[in-house]
């Protein structure tokens, strides 16, 4: 069957206040001035930078917001994919993938997929934001390079409770599986496509039934992910 997905179906008549109303951040507010040093002459212009840095994670705070309600708009318009392969098809193949879905349905996992690999993909662009503010706010030496985990790593000496609690919010199952999600998009194999099922099992590659994950899956995730990025903000606001 020739499938044409249609990019942005109904794009316009999505309502991203009710599409959001899932995500743990729709209420949440940043408080202002939080990534701030104390004022004076000196610290003039490093406060402008800090506020330039605090209004970039906001929009990208925004962003993936909406990218969540975009993905979640799909999603509802229906992806029938909790069983996307059986045995034996409908019309008497040996298997078939997605046996539940109609022509519709293909182009809402096609969108679905779209704005799921933008909101994972930018996600992990808040935590490193943040990686720079707390840079800038301590004037951390760069080592290596300026990242999230780097900053983290040197919270230890100068705000301990601050570095327990983001490592414990690194260890958590919401914040590993969003990056596991995100690594697999990035450098392996999406999870939202099928894969070729191809296995190697000891130096013999055989074919099977290709690895998916369904969309209910990726949805959850999706809202962990926001959980753990609200988790980190909440965390910034105690202990700055």
């Amino acid at each position: 069957m020739n499938i044409s997905p249609t990019p942005f179906e109904d794009i316009a008549k999505i309502n991203l206040k009710e599409m959001t109303k899932e995500s743990p951040l729709q209420h949440f507010r940043l408080s202002e001035g939080i990534f701030r040093k104390e004022n004076g002459f000196l610290e003039l212009a490093e406060n402008m930078d800090l506020s330039h840095w605090g209004v970039l994670l906001r929009k990208k705070l925004n962003s993936i917001n909406n990218d969540f309600g975009y993905a979640l708009f799909y999603y509802y318009k229906g992806i029938p994919d909790n069983e996307w392969y059986i045995s034996s098809g409908k019309q008497g193949q040996r298997g078939q993938y997605f046996p539940h879905f109609e022509e519709q349905h293909h182009s809402n996992l096609y969108n679905f997929s779209y704005f799921v690999e933008i909101f994972f993909l930018k996600a992990f662009t808040v935590y490193e934001t943040i990686g720079h503010l707390l840079f800038k706010l301590y004037d951390f030496k760069i080592n290596r390079n300026i990242s999230f985990n780097n900053a983290i790593d040197k919270l230890k000496d100068v705000n301990y409770p601050l570095y327990e609690e983001l490592n414990n919010i690194k260890g958590s199952q919401n914040y590993k599986c969003g990056n596991t999600i995100r690594n697999d998009i990035a450098h392996n194999h999406p999870p939202y496509l099928i894969d070729s099922g191809v296995k190697k099992l000891k130096g013999l590659k055989g074919g099977g039934v290709g690895k998916y994950t369904p969309s209910k899956e990726i949805k959850k995730a999706m809202i962990g992910l926001l959980k753990s990025i609200k988790d980190t903000l909440e965390a910034l606001e105690r202990h700055l």
